[in-house]
């Protein structure tokens, strides 16, 4: 049945559906929108406000080795995804399952420096960054691709070796409403 919903509410009630009960992260400019979807009622996803992007993610790492159960971790867009790297490398080297998500500029704005965007050489590189430290990373630029790169990043982060994944969701797309089936 599909249902009319916001990216970051198809994000939240994604998380929901496969169990997840907790998400760390700050909120920042580029993640307002995501960082609501958490706190509806509908979700009822725990959510756990850190005092750094490192800690999200080692947070996430840690819960995963202690319950056996993903958890995600988010983060604003800029410097705030860069802070999470340390912990996706913990997390790649140890096969621990992590999902990182984080905004992005908005999808008509990407590549122009808006934002804290990292993009001196190359439009945006955080999802350059994260490829390195994940098995696998997404950037979702329309809100119908979502439910469909839920389910990939989650195949991807709990089959076969585990391993940390990453979604960058450009503010316009969490923001955006489409009817979707989850």
């Amino acid at each position: 049945m599909k249902k009319r919903l916001t990216g970051s509410q198809i994000v939240a009630q994604t998380l929901k559906n496969y169990g997840v009960e907790y998400v760390a992260g700050i909120p920042g400019h580029g993640i307002w929108t995501q960082t609501d979807a958490f706190l509806e009622e509908e979700s009822k996803i725990k959510f756990i406000q850190v005092f750094h992007e490192q800690s999200a993610v080692h947070l996430a790492d840690g819960y995963y080795r202690v319950a056996g159960k993903p958890m995600a971790a988010f983060t604003s867009i800029g410097a705030g995804a860069s802070n999470t790297v340390i912990g996706m490398a913990t997390a790649f080297t140890d096969s621990t399952s992590v999902m990182l998500i984080t905004g992005g500029p908005p999808t008509h704005m990407r590549g122009h420096g808006l934002l804290q965007e990292l993009e001196r050489y190359t439009d945006n590189d955080f999802p350059k960054i994260a490829e390195a430290v994940s098995k696998r990373h997404w950037v979702v630029t329309r809100v119908e691709e979502l439910p469909f790169t839920m389910h990939r990043a989650w195949s991807a982060m709990t089959t076969g070796r585990p391993g940390p994944v990453h979604i960058e969701i450009p503010m316009d797309v969490q923001a955006e409403a489409a009817e979707v089936a989850l």
